[in-house]
């Protein structure tokens, strides 16, 4: 008989074990679809806020984002579906091809490496000559937030002020002198990452 009580203390004990972890990995995946839900996967590299999906925008404004890419220098700067972007919500910065089946958005710091391959860091972490060889490399660097940089390197490493600048950052690749950074699309307050790549070689070919 205490062989037949053991057994049934142990089944009564394994299942209100089972009962236990049923419950909590219930709760566990209500949370995560809940999080889901309210934020679509990834934040802002920027903000750290939820974001916005591209099928959030106005048609006609996608159509603006559009046009404007293409009057860009191709191939650097292809269109892209802004159906399958996302969009930080409080800076309208627009990255391209973050939102996966199920409307998630898939988004870290890559998102450089995979606009443009390259080793980016911060323009304001330069020195004023390395960034006036870089100008003088580039017809124009119109467009671009040159005035006010953020002087950590990492670009990740971006605080709250240089962050909410509009435009946004601008990265450079040093050792290409290429340069990667937000402009605004006119007449909108969304921007896009744009890539240009030097008129020169170098100062000499300048003259």
């Amino acid at each position: 008989m205490s062989d037949v009580g053991n057994l049934g203390a142990q089944a009564i004990a394994l299942l209100f074990f089972s009962l236990i972890f049923i419950i909590g990995l219930l709760g566990a995946l209500l949370w995560y679809g809940r999080w889901i839900s309210k934020t679509r996967g990834a934040l802002s590299p920027y903000t750290k806020q939820p974001m916005m999906l591209g099928t959030d925008m106005p048609i006609s404004i996608g159509r603006q984002v559009e046009e404007y890419m293409k009057s860009l220098k191709q191939p650097e700067n292809p269109p892209f579906d802004y159906t399958k972007a996302s969009i930080c919500r409080d800076t309208g910065r627009i990255f391209p091809n973050t939102v996966r089946r199920g409307e998630i958005i898939h988004l870290n710091w890559n998102f450089l490496q995979e606009r443009y391959p390259g080793s980016w860091i911060s323009w304001g972490s330069l020195p004023d000559m390395q960034r006036g060889v870089i100008k003088l490399c580039h017809r124009s660097l119109a467009g671009f937030q040159t005035e006010v940089s953020s002087p950590n390197p990492q670009p990740e490493s971006i605080n709250a002020h240089y962050a909410m600048q509009k435009p946004g950052p601008l990265y450079v690749y040093a050792a290409k002198k290429v340069l990667l950074g937000w402009k605004v699309v006119p007449g909108t307050y969304f921007e896009v990452l744009i890539v240009q790549k030097p008129d020169y070689e170098t100062i000499e070919d300048t003259l």
